[in-house]
């Protein structure tokens, strides 16, 4: 499908590793987005063609993503993909950005935002809570190979049951791969079937450490509580709370209109 004025960048990560990262167009101060963990970089396509001129929009694959290197070893954590998004900014040679994230993302970008204070101006956090009483392998059945692409669409609708359809054409073609067996898969590191690392993850502490504007984003339908997310916006100095209805945990997909409601203001303030 088309996808005008959308770019391809490579970047070193902590580690050294290939890391892929998706220029959106735009200008002035970097927004660079972050997916969940079955995400990548393509999530924010239509967040990026609503967010206007006043940001350029980058969309980051962390390692075992999209069309980023894979980690031999399975070196998966929010510490290392903070570690990736810090390296990215140093080569790019960025003095502030802006960040965004959903659900792992937002995690990610609490970790650096929380290390790195002057480093960025405001940041987004979509759909997540910083702690979870689920273990890193209690995990919820996912098809690990699609006959054809009428089943990733359909897996796809099922998934963000609002999305617009551009959003589901677009998910579909880019968050997923031809298969060995022929068919597709989704295109991660198998890794992510059976583990979700953040799940170990505990950033009640660092929310208390973020000095810059923060927007926390409630998706209406999502299993995240919207309770706990205005807990967390009452811990930060400098917060905000906003829902986006309807939609479900992956809003920069099911809804991305809604989301653009809410963040393109505070982004603008």
């Amino acid at each position: 499908m088309d996808t005008p004025a959308v770019r391809h960048n490579y970047t070193s990560g902590s580690t050294g590793e290939r890391l892929h990262y998706l220029d959106f167009g735009g200008s002035g101060t970097p927004l660079i987005a972050m997916h969940g963990v079955i995400g990548n970089g393509w999530n924010w396509y239509a967040l990026a063609a609503g967010i206007g001129s006043g940001h350029r929009v980058l969309g980051l694959d962390y390692a075992g993503y999209g069309e980023s290197q894979w980690s031999g070893t399975h070196d998966y954590n929010s510490t290392r993909f903070a570690a990736d998004l810090g390296a990215m900014i140093d080569e790019r040679g960025d003095a502030v950005v802006d960040l965004i994230g959903s659900s792992w993302g937002a995690l990610v970008a609490i970790q650096y935002a929380a290390a790195n204070p002057g480093r960025v101006g405001r940041l987004v956090v979509v759909d997540v809570e910083p702690s979870f009483s689920q273990g890193e392998d209690e995990l919820y059945p996912r098809p690990r190979t699609y006959a054809d692409m009428d089943e990733v669409r359909a897996d796809v609708v099922q998934g963000f049951p609002n999305a617009p359809e551009a959003m589901v054409e677009l998910t579909a073609q880019t968050g997923y791969a031809p298969s060995d067996g022929g068919g597709f898969t989704i295109k991660h590191d198998p890794f992510f079937f059976d583990r979700w690392p953040f799940r170990s993850d505990d950033h009640w502490e660092r929310l208390g450490q973020l000095t810059c504007p923060t927007l926390y984003v409630h998706a209406a339908d999502s299993f995240v509580s919207g309770e706990v997310m205005r807990e967390m916006a009452s811990k930060t100095a400098n917060a905000e709370f906003a829902e986006v209805a309807p939609s479900t945990h992956v809003i920069p997909i099911d809804n991305p209109d809604g989301l653009l409601e809410v963040v393109r203001p505070f982004l603008d303030a």
